[in-house]
C-alpha cells in the first residue's frame, strides 16, 4: 500500500490502526531489525577478516629446476620470514581496528536507539497535535453554533456567523495537515523498525524521561563506544608506525634446496641460502611517513571527538532540565487553567458579554498553548536521546 493510498484512508478514518506501540518494544525491535545496523556489522566482519590476514604467514615458495650443466637439477623451498617485533605489531593493529569496529557498530546501535526514539515521540507528537486541533475544530463548531444562534435572535450581526465558519473551517484544513503529518511519523517509524508503512503505529503513553546527573553523563561519556573507538583508532596507529620502522630492517629470506650434480645428477647435495631484503639509507621511506600522518590523523579525530561529546552533553542536559521544567508546568499549573479559559470565552460570547472576536483570540491562544505543552514534552525527549547518544547507551536502564 503506497503512503499517498495510507494518507487519504487515514484522513478518512478507514486506516489500519496497529497494536499499542510501547517504547521498549520499538527500541528492541530497531536493535534486531533497523536496516541501517547492517552496514555496521558488515564493517566489522571486514575488520575481523583484516585481523586474519595479518596472521597469515607469507606463502613458501617451491622451486624446480633442471639443465644440461652442473646442478644437472635442483628442488628448493624458500620462506620470507618477518622481521622481528613487526608482525605482531600488525596483528596488534588488526586487532584494535577490530575493536574500533566492534565500539563503531555499538554506537550505530546507539544512534538507532536515539532515532528511534526521536521517531516515536514525533509520532507521539503529531498524534496529540492531532488529538489538540480535534479538540479545537470542537470549540469552533459550538462558537458556530452560538454566532448562528446569536445572529437568528438579532443579538449578533452576519458577520459574527461568518467569521466563526472561517475559523472553524481553518481549524477544519489544519486537521486535515495533521492527519497527513501523523501517517508520514508514523511511516519514518515503521521504516526504522523495518516494518511496512501500511499500518498506522499507535504509541502508548510513556513517562517524561529522568533528569540524569550531569557529571554521570560526562564521565560515562568519556567511555562511549566512540570514544573507546577512537582511543582503539589512535593505538592501531601506533602499532602500524611500529611496524612501518621496523619493516625498514634487513628481511630475511630463507631458503634449503636439494642439488644433483655430476653425470646424470646422481650425487645429491643440500643446499641453504639465506638473503637479506635491505632498505636503501633515505630511500623507501614512504610506509613510514604515511603511518606517521594516520597517527596525528587518529589523534586530531579523537581530540575532535571528545570536544564535540562534551559540548552535546552540557547543551542537551541544559535543554533537557529547561524542557522538564517547563513540561512539569504546563502539565500542573497552566494547561488546568487554559480549560477553564476556553469554556470561560465560550459562555461569556454566548450571554453576550463579549465580542465574538474575543472568544476566536481565547480559543487560539488556548490551542497555542497546548500545542507549546506538548512541544515542551518532545523537547525533553529528544534532548535525553542526545544524551544517550553522547553515552552510547541507555540512561533509565539499570
Amino acid at each position: 500500500m503506497s503512503p499517498i493510498v495510507v494518507t487519504l484512508l487515514v484522513l478518512r478514518g478507514l486506516a489500519p490502526m496497529g497494536e499499542p506501540l510501547t517504547l521498549r518494544a520499538a527500541l528492541g525491535e530497531a536493535r534486531t531489525q533497523a536496516p541501517a545496523l547492517a552496514r555496521a556489522r558488515a564493517q566489522e566482519a571486514v575488520a575481523r577478516g583484516e585481523e586474519e590476514v595479518t596472521r597469515t604467514f607469507a606463502p613458501l615458495t617451491f622451486s624446480v629446476a633442471g639443465g644440461g650443466n652442473d646442478p644437472r637439477w635442483a628442488v628448493g623451498l624458500t620462506q620470507r620470514l618477518p622481521v622481528p617485533g613487526a608482525r605482531a605489531a600488525r596483528v596488534l593493529a588488526a586487532e584494535l581496528t577490530t575493536r574500533s569496529a566492534e565500539d563503531e557498530r555499538r554506537a550505530s546501535e546507539a544512534t538507532v536507539r536515539a532515532d528511534t526514539r526521536r521517531g516515536y515521540f514525533s509520532l507521539m507528537r503529531a498524534r496529540q497535535l492531532v488529538e489538540v486541533s480535534e479538540r479545537a475544530l470542537l470549540l469552533a463548531r459550538e462558537s458556530e453554533a452560538a454566532a448562528a444562534l446569536l445572529f437568528e435572535t438579532g443579538a449578533a450581526p452576519e458577520l459574527d456567523l461568518l467569521q466563526a465558519r472561517i475559523a472553524r473551517g481553518t481549524v477544519e484544513v489544519q486537521l486535515l495537515t495533521r492527519q497527513a503529518e501523523l501517517t508520514t511519523e508514523s511511516a519514518a517509524l515503521a521504516l526504522l523498525l523495518g516494518r511496512a508503512p501500511g499500518t498506522l503505529l499507535v504509541p502508548a503513553i510513556e513517562p517524561p524521561p529522568p533528569l540524569v546527573s550531569l557529571d554521570d553523563v560526562l564521565a560515562r561519556g568519556a567511555h562511549s563506544p566512540l570514544a573507546q573507538a577512537r582511543t582503539a583508532d589512535v593505538e592501531a596507529a601506533d602499532a602500524t608506525l611500529r611496524a612501518a620502522r621496523r619493516e625498514r630492517w634487513p628481511v630475511p629470506v630463507v631458503g634449503v634446496s636439494v642439488e644433483g650434480d655430476g653425470p646424470g645428477g646422481r650425487a645429491a647435495f643440500l643446499r641453504g641460502a639465506l638473503d637479506l631484503d635491505l632498505s636503501l639509507p633515505g630511500l623507501g621511506r614512504g610506509e613510514t611517513v604515511r603511518a606517521s600522518a594516520a597517527r596525528e590523523v587518529a589523534l586530531a579525530a579523537q581530540n575532535e571527538d571528545r570536544r564535540s561529546r562534551q559540548t552535546q552533553v552540557v547543551s542537551s542536559h541544559a535543554r533537557l532540565a529547561a524542557a522538564l521544567a517547563g513540561a512539569a508546568l504546563y502539565s500542573k499549573q497552566i494547561l488546568p487553567d487554559v480549560a477553564r479559559t476556553e469554556r470561560m470565552a465560550l459562555e461569556s460570547y454566548r450571554a453576550g458579554r463579549s465580542p465574538l472576536v474575543a472568544l476566536t483570540a481565547a480559543l487560539q491562544a488556548a490551542a497555542d498553548t497546548r500545542t507549546q505543552a506538548i512541544e515542551a514534552t518532545f523537547a525533553a525527549q529528544s534532548a535525553f536521546a542526545d544524551l544517550e547518544l553522547a553515552v552510547g547507551g541507555p540512561l533509565d536502564e539499570p
